[in-house]
């Protein structure tokens, strides 16, 4: 019993220290799989025209 008792609190502080590990070397999608001449941290704020109103334009006159 003390065998088991002893294996999951090891698997648990492993655990643990792993998930702090794997935290820590993680990095955003915009900063791994960038260049230097690709902006893909910012896609902009107005990305479909500047008249653009937001609204399905629907022929209605039939």
């Amino acid at each position: 019993m003390k065998a088991i008792i002893s294996g999951i609190v090891i698997a648990g502080i492993v655990a643990v220290i792993a998930s702090f590990a794997l935290s820590e070397a993680q990095r955003q999608s915009y900063e791994r799989y960038s260049t230097s001449s690709v902006r893909v941290g910012d896609p902009g704020h107005n990305l479909v025209g500047a008249d653009w109103s937001g609204d399905d334009p629907v022929d209605t006159d039939s």
